[in-house]
């Protein structure tokens, strides 16, 4: 019971932080924070692994790049790993990615918000 309320609590983030990056290409510190620290809270108590290097791998890469990919989305990851397997959410991550690259190549555009797609790969894989 647990494990799916812990579901419902990410999504309800990721479908927030969504619709802010859609509206304004930014997300909200304080909810990848809220996310990151019940994360945590709830890692500590059912002693769940935290995997942080994907986040930090999304970080570097954000800051080698010029933050071609935002900082946000670093520490979004940062916080899903609070709450996910490392193949989970290597899965997730890597899903959103490849969806957001589809989009923007049938878009023709360069740039994509990557959070509705880290949202969409978080539901679809969720229900497998």
């Amino acid at each position: 019971m647990w494990g799916r309320i812990g579901w419902c609590w990410v999504l309800l983030h990721l479908t927030a932080l969504s619709a802010e990056d859609l509206y304004s290409g930014f997300v909200s510190v304080c909810l990848i924070g809220t996310l990151g620290v019940s994360g945590t809270v709830s890692a500590l108590l059912a002693g769940r692994t935290i995997n942080a290097l994907p986040g930090l791998g999304l970080l570097a890469i954000g800051y080698l790049s010029g933050e071609r990919i935002g900082y946000g989305d670093g520490f979004l990851v940062l916080s899903l790993g609070t709450w996910m397997s490392m193949p989970e959410l290597l899965g997730m991550v890597g899903t959103g990615i490849l969806y957001a690259a589809g989009a923007a190549f049938l878009m023709r555009r360069k740039e994509m918000p990557l959070v509705p797609f880290l949202t969409a790969a978080y539901v679809l894989r969720g229900w497998n």
